[in-house]
């Protein structure tokens, strides 16, 4: 005879145990769901997540429990009385409370396939990111009169938006210290993480030099990376207190705007470099390509790091010697705290160089400098990019063409984004290996005034005139301040017959230098005279002005050559010439094919030159 009594499941249904534990499940895997994405956002520790999933999944037995000895009523919680006691609840209540625990389950459950399937759609629009690369048209370098560093190129976008899945930009570290002062700080870290990515042979990575112009500029993150072709975009922020430092960093898709991986690091600022190798290391597993690992990271002193940091500032922004001594004389201090510093020797280096293109220092003095200083680095570090780039150019410089192409070489095997090392070994090569050079450069850093300037230079050089326009015009968008770049935009107009444009290309020069204000007022006085032959004599008193007064840069030295030869005073800019290669003779690379110039060759001084200095016509 069958007992009223009900069974061990039928109670269970009664109790509501298996709605409240199916009811708990997916309120959990909510739960974690909104953790992993919330929490970065407000600068979580990760354990907290962990921590949340441990107390979810201890919560679970509990609740069950809870649900099979207690109930709740209208009167308020109470224990569940069995099924045949006097005090049980009566059915159709059971019922009610049935149907309300469906519904909060019911409503459960579409939040949770609602977020699932958008994680799904998010996801596989990430998967088509890692599509075929959009068709990109690359343009060709050039040498600008001022640094003669290669230039960038210009992508074509596609309709749809399916950049290369290889390529990131990493936009500049938010300063969460909010001094302005510590600017140079966070950016410094910043342009470290990108170097250190662009080692990374399966990636490609945008220069610093690009990607700082989108600092504080409102953008999102899948915006730039669109601008840039690109297919993702790290971002992150920073805070240094004391001698402690916290990194908050986030990988985004620029395809979805989803955000494909994100985490913070807490550490003491002289292990900043293991903290940079785990970034690294994270987003190339984020990407789905092998680390590559440079061995242990280096351990540095704070104090020498931050002199460092504030030298790059220094020579990134660098447009006189002034500002370059002051780099110089930061990586001296940084290496009187640590000797072993290879980076502060690296770019104790390039500050050498600099004061070559921005002041008066003769290279004679210069590269004996500057050999010893990336010697040294390279001896405490064989992989560092800087020294090896700073050896090539020192090597180029003494003309030693084929000893600074194997050094170049070496470097951009390391670090095949490097877009300096591009722009530099160009200037070592013929004209059609320079120009592929200068391409890849553009590509990496297309919105460098060097860059640009370089290739507007190089479609001259290769009696382009018409393709020398566009990047010519940006060139003088990017730098205004610039006496070349109205040099430059100029030029392609005279060489286009457009001699009034080129006229006007003067009046959107912005200086701010009293010399560079000068060098614009008698170059667009010089090209007057072109259309006003009566104001021939008063140009050439501009120019003499300036070139007898003596203590010009490099730049303004060959900007005022130009103008002597287009105005017939071949001897005068042959003289001037001979003085500007000796000083810098990465500017007299391209003698035999720069269009000033060819009114020169007939000149055996300015053919003595051409023989001495000219690498890309070989």
């Amino acid at each position: 005879m069958a007992s009223g009594k009900p069974g061990f499941f039928e109670e269970l249904k009664r109790r509501h145990v298996w709605r409240i534990a199916v009811g708990y499940a997916i309120a959990a895997w909510l739960l974690v769901q909104i953790a992993t994405q919330v929490f970065p956002f407000f600068n979580i520790p990760n354990w907290s997540v962990r921590l949340v999933v441990v107390v979810l999944a201890i919560g679970f037995p509990a609740a069950v429990i809870c649900a099979w000895v207690y109930e709740i009523t209208p009167e308020g919680v109470r224990r569940t009385e069995p099924a045949d006691s006097p005090g049980a609840r009566p059915e159709f209540a059971e019922r009610q409370i049935a149907r309300k625990l469906n519904i909060v389950i019911v409503a459960a459950l579409i939040v949770a396939v609602a977020l699932l399937g958008w994680r799904l759609l998010v996801l596989r629009d990430a998967v088509a990111s890692k599509s075929p690369a959009a068709t990109v048209v690359q343009t060709a370098p050039a040498t600008s009169s001022s640094s003669r560093s290669p230039a960038p190129s210009i992508a074509a976008k596609a309709a749809s938006f399916h950049p290369p899945a290889d390529t990131l930009v990493v936009l500049p570290f938010q300063n969460l210290g909010g001094d302005p002062k510590e600017q140079y700080f966070s950016d410094g870290i910043t342009e470290e993480l990108t170097n250190a990515l662009g080692q990374n042979t399966a990636l490609r990575v945008i220069a610093w030099d690009t990607a700082s112009k989108y600092r504080d500029n409102g953008e999102s993150a899948a915006d730039i990376g669109k601008a840039l072709n690109v297919a993702n975009v790290l971002t992150g922020k920073i805070l240094r207190q004391g001698d402690e430092v916290r990194v908050i960093v986030e990988l985004v898709s620029a395809v979805s705007g989803y955000q494909l991986w994100s985490n913070h690091y807490d550490d003491n600022l002289k292990n900043i470099f293991a903290v940079q190798d785990t970034i690294s290391q994270s987003i190339a597993s984020a990407l789905k390509v092998k680390f590559a690992s440079a061995g242990a990271a280096p351990v540095v002193n704070p104090e020498a790091h931050d002199l460092v940091l504030k030298g790059r500032a220094a020579l990134d922004r660098a447009r006189t010697a002034e500002t370059v001594e002051l780099a110089r004389k930061d990586f001296e201090r940084a290496i009187a705290l640590e000797p072993n510093y290879a980076e502060a020797h690296a770019g104790l280096a390039r500050a050498w160089l600099l004061l070559t293109q921005f002041g008066t220092l003769p290279p004679d003095e210069a590269v004996p400098r500057m050999r010893a200083e990336a010697t040294r680095a390279l001896a405490l570090d064989p992989r560092n990019v800087e020294a090896l780039v700073q050896l090539a150019n020192a090597d180029a410089t003494d003309r030693q063409i084929a000893k600074a192409k194997v050094a170049y070489e070496r470097a951009l095997e390391i670090d095949p984004s490097n877009a300096g090392a591009h722009m530099d070994y160009a200037l070592a090569l013929p004209l059609e290996q320079n120009l592929a050079q200068t391409q890849e450069a553009v590509m990496l850093d297309p919105d460098s005034a060097t860059a640009q300037g370089n290739l507007a230079d190089t479609y001259l050089d290769l009696g382009q005139y018409a393709q020398a326009l566009p990047p010519a015009d940006t060139l003088m968008k990017l730098a205004p301040d610039s006496p070349d770049s109205a040099f430059t935009l100029a030029l392609v107009y005279r060489l286009l017959h457009q001699n009034e444009a080129a006229m006007r290309a003067f009046d959107l020069a912005q200086p701010s230098a009293p010399q560079d204000k000068q060098l614009v007022a008698a170059g667009k006085l010089a090209y007057q005279s072109l259309l006003d032959p009566g104001l021939r004599s008063r140009a050439l008193a501009a120019m003499d002005a300036m070139r007898l007064r003596g203590g010009l840069a490099p730049y303004a030295l060959e900007d005022l050559a130009e103008l002597y030869v287009m105005l017939g005073e071949k001897d005068v800019a042959v003289d001037l010439l001979r003085g500007i290669c000796a000083g810098a003779p990465a500017a007299c690379t391209d003698l035999a094919s720069n269009p000033p110039w060819r009114p020169l060759r007939s000149n055996p001084k300015f053919e003595a030159l051409v023989r001495k200095y000219d690498t890309m016509s070989e």
